[in-house]
């Protein structure tokens, strides 16, 4: 069970990796608030971590959550 759930899991983060570069730029034309949400997923990184964060780079980084969220609640829910 692991392996098949380690891979699932695992090409579901490349997947999102990918797929989030292309979509932060589509979001950012279509939707101007989430650079704004963005900002401040990059501001909420910095206090935490404590580590420089750009604007874009958060975004596509709470693309990548977002997207990540939605392939294991999938992936659970298709396996139960």
């Amino acid at each position: 069970m692991p392996a098949k759930s380690g891979a699932a899991h695992s090409l579901g983060y490349l997947v999102c990796i990918v797929v989030s570069g292309f979509l932060n730029k589509t979001i950012l034309t279509y939707l101007p608030p989430f650079e704004r949400l963005s900002r401040i997923a990059g501001n909420l990184l910095q206090a935490y971590l404590e580590v420089p964060v750009e604007e874009e780079i958060a975004g596509v980084m709470l693309v990548i959550g977002v997207l990540l969220a939605v392939w294991g609640a999938g992936y659970h829910v298709y396996r139960s």
